[in-house]
């Protein structure tokens, strides 16, 4: 791994002790140790450079912080309250969670720091690296967070859905298609699950096209998923939509929070999975899991051990809600990744290239569900 290189406030006193624990946490919970290099300065902040992240951390008060992303210039506000959280995003968006006070680790500002500081080192968002420093304070030294209960509480962003939504067929292999044909040509090979994604089109010019994927799917007994176009979809008849994060915060007064139809969202990471869980999901997807050239990502590859602890996580949440919410891993999974993707308690992998290019389809569809073993390919 690359080196970590910070700099902190001669002040600190906690700052370090603080690191050495979390090191040697993240090394039980299966991270890759790196070397860390720490100077001091007079300054009031913090600075930190690992490979391309390079990040400061201004100090504004003893419990009001700004984040700021050195090559993309952005800033988070950060204000670390008694019991609860606020942070300003570098669009003005304010999100917000309440958090106990009490666990296995004082949280002090330097030990909220560090943690933070260690999560984004780890690649982890700033949303999720902040939640860690509040989580990691309810686990041993021995454990990393992995329970519903280690997290803060987000505060809601919509008003509250009491709908029961349609739950899809989400076991097995969930090949994701940009084209009527490839539905066609899929339907009939013994899937439960595929998911039509055609990009930047008009409604208009991709109407006919879902509408036939819907009937493809209900003559096969396949649940066709339609990514984004949710009001044609709605209208078609779906069974299930797939939508990405940016696309929920338009959603709150829209006749899909009202309707009983299948929804699928993709997450990045542990805001986005806790996030999610107010516009009741039939599942999530987890990514991505590997580099992938189909699609523009928002965050580096999670790689097995972050996944393995979002799937701790999830299972956490079904337990404590009573409620079934299937994980569908993808990003980068071909038939040789996916066994290991398989292990970590996914219920599904999504795969694009390695069934759509595939010479012969029958055997790589095969193939994959062959991996789930004894598992029954039902939810």
């Amino acid at each position: 791994m690359e080196p970590l290189f910070i700099s902190i406030p001669k002040t600190f006193t906690d700052f370090e002790p603080e690191l050495s624990t979390l090191t040697s946490k993240a090394h039980k919970a299966g991270f890759s140790p790196c070397d860390i290099s720490i100077v001091r300065h007079e300054e009031d902040s913090v600075l930190f450079a690992k490979g391309i992240l390079r990040y400061s951390i201004s100090i504004l008060s003893p419990t009001e912080i700004i984040i700021t992303g050195l090559e993309c210039t952005s800033s988070w506000k950060v204000i670390f309250g008694e019991g609860k959280d606020v942070v300003v995003l570098p669009n003005g968006v304010e999100l917000s969670w309440t958090h106990s006070d009490s666990g296995f680790i004082v949280s002090s500002l330097e030990a909220l720091i560090a943690r933070t500081v260690f999560a984004l080192a780890l690649e982890y968002l700033i949303e999720d690296a902040l939640l860690i420093a509040r989580a990691l304070a309810h686990v041993s030294c021995e454990t990393w967070p992995n329970h519903l209960d280690h997290f803060p509480k987000l505060n809601p962003t919509i008003p509250v859905v009491n709908t029961q939504r349609r739950a899809t067929a989400c076991l097995g292999l969930y090949p994701v298609v940009d084209s009527l044909a490839l539905i066609e040509e899929l339907a009939p090979l013994g899937l439960k699950i595929m998911q039509l994604r055609i990009k930047d089109k008009l409604p208009s010019e991709v109407e006919s096209d879902i509408n036939q994927a819907i009937q493809i799917g209900k003559r096969n007994n396949v649940d066709v998923v339609i990514n984004d176009y949710w009001k044609t979809a709605l209208d078609g008849g779906a069974d299930c939509i797939h939508l990405g994060q940016e696309d929920l915060s338009s959603l709150s007064s829209s006749e899909l929070m009202h309707s009983n139809i299948g929804l699928g969202i993709s997450t990045h990471g542990y805001y986005e999975i806790l996030n999610a869980l107010q516009y009741s999901p039939s599942y999530l997807a987890l990514g991505h899991i590997f580099p992938t050239p189909t699609k523009d990502m928002p965050s580096a590859p999670q790689g097995l051990i972050k996944l393995g602890y979002y799937q701790q996580l999830i299972d956490s949440i079904e337990s404590l809600l009573d409620i079934s919410l299937p994980t569908v891993a993808i990003g980068g999974i071909d038939k040789q990744r996916a066994p290991a993707v398989i292990d970590t308690g996914v219920d599904s992998v999504a795969v694009v290239r390695a069934v759509t290019q595939a010479s012969n389809k029958m055997h790589a569809v095969d193939g994959f569900q062959s991996l789930f073993g004894s598992r029954e390919l039902e939810c």
